[in-house]
């Protein structure tokens, strides 16, 4: 499965997000594309099976000024039926917590992208566990909403891939499971 991240980052809380979750994907045996949003042309984001967009918000009225050209791009861009998951780093103790993803998901949700209905939303005071377990959860989840795939066989496979004794086997299943998915 081909997975895109796409993120701003002022702080380094979102790009720490989206290394934690293009690890959770990679772990799972995705194929993990990762860049800033400033660098990104939407079309792009067709190439891929389910995307995650990640921002910080800065203030509660607009999105980070890196990822304004991506926003005015998706009215450009056919994305209908492109599966996207949002996160991102703020300060939750606000009305309107991380405001700019509510923003960005309007506009994605008015454009026919089909966006994942949990959005992970990261206090800029959370500990590195805290959030990396969070990320990781995520990630997994949001990869079983956007997949076609069962979530039995993410979790075979990972427990499969660490175990030398079973790395062959892993293998093997990964192989004819992806040959013949399962509908």
């Amino acid at each position: 499965m081909k997975v895109f991240i796409g993120y701003v980052s002022l702080s380094g809380n979102t790009e720490k997000m989206a290394v934690n979750i293009r690890n959770q994907m990679m772990a799972v045996g995705c194929e993990v594309y990762m860049e800033r949003l400033d660098t990104v042309e939407v079309d792009t984001l067709k190439e891929f099976d389910l995307a995650f967009i990640g921002l910080y918000t800065w203030n509660q009225e607009g999105l980070p000024y890196e990822a304004n050209e991506f926003y005015e791009e998706l009215d450009q861009a056919d994305l209908h039926g492109m599966k996207v998951a949002l996160f991102g780093a703020g300060d939750l103790s606000q009305p309107k917590p991380c405001g700019a993803i509510n923003i960005l998901s309007d506009k994605m949700k008015r454009c026919g992208v089909a966006v994942y209905s949990r959005v992970l939303k990261i206090d800029k005071e959370a500990s590195a566990y805290d959030m990396a377990r969070k990320c990781e959860d995520f990630a997994d989840q949001a990869l079983d909403w956007g997949s076609k795939r069962k979530k039995w066989r993410f979790l075979i496979w990972n427990r499969m891939q660490n175990n030398p004794k079973y790395q062959k086997t892993a293998y093997l299943i990964r192989r004819a499971l992806d040959d013949y998915p399962i509908k």
